[in-house]
Formats: structure tokens, C-alpha cells, sequence
């Protein structure tokens, strides 16, 4: 949404304090020079309040998009350690460690979690890293 408003921008030339007027009107940027002592000049279009506004809705609601998805981040991060706790805490001879590793070593995948973290809980280590098993 671009606004089409002309702006006239007035000042004293600070050589020989001569009267400069400038209009902006699509161009943001214009030079000028002084009519009495030729000081040439650079000057941006002023931003003005409709611009203003309108920055300042676009950043509300990234902001709002970025709560959003920070909320729902926070409730699959819930949803995950819950799933977590339940399976840890099975009585069914370890495999619900087992399964609660790959559980979670699949969400870091899915969320873009570091590679070396998720080596880290490789549900398919060596024998040795296995719950032990359960004598009858």
C-alpha cells in the first residue's frame, strides 16, 4: 500500500541563509541547489505519518505471527515431554525407554534440531547401551 502524497519541504540555505523549497512527490530523494549562492543539496523525503502507520502495522503483526508460532512451539515442546514421561515411565522391560528416545530423536528431526544432538540419542546404539534385560 503506497501512499501518493506531495510534500513540500522548506528551509534557509545555511551558505547565504536564501529560502530553498523542494517538492517530493513519488521520487524520495532530490537535489537541490541554492538560486542565490549555487549550494548544491541531498535531502530524503520526510516520512510522514500514514508511512509511519502503516510500518508500524506491518511489525504488529509479525509480531503477533511470531507469538503465535513461539505458543505453539512452547505446546509441541509440552505435548513432547508428556509423551516422553509416559513412555519412561512403562513397565514393559525397557522398551519404553527405547521408544521414548525415538520419540524424541524424531521431534528434534522434524524441528530442525542440530545433527550432532540428535546422534546423540540414537535409539540404535550398540548392546552395550541397552536397558538390561529382566530375568523370569
Amino acid at each position: 500500500m503506497e501512499t501518493n502524497t506531495t510534500i513540500q519541504v522548506q528551509f534557509h540555505c545555511h551558505q547565504c541563509q536564501a529560502e530553498i523549497r523542494v517538492m517530493f512527490r513519488s521520487n524520495p530523494f532530490a537535489t537541490v541547489r541554492c538560486p542565490q549562492c549555487d549550494y548544491s543539496y541531498s535531502l530524503m523525503k520526510p516520512t510522514i505519518g500514514e508511512e509511519i502507520l502503516l510500518d508500524w502495522e506491518k511489525e504488529a503483526v509479525f509480531q503477533k505471527v511470531r507469538a503465535d508460532q513461539t505458543e505453539h512451539d512452547k505446546m509441541e515442546l509440552m505435548l513432547l515431554v508428556i509423551k516422553v514421561v509416559e513412555l519412561l515411565t512403562w513397565r514393559d522391560e525397557g522398551n519404553g525407554h527405547i521408544r521414548a528416545i525415538e520419540t524424541l530423536r524424531q521431534w528434534l528431526l522434524l524441528n530442525g534440531v542440530p545433527k550432532a544432538l540428535i546422534e546423540l540419542l540414537d535409539a540404535k546404539g550398540s548392546a552395550e547401551s541397552s536397558p538390561p534385560k529382566h530375568n523370569e
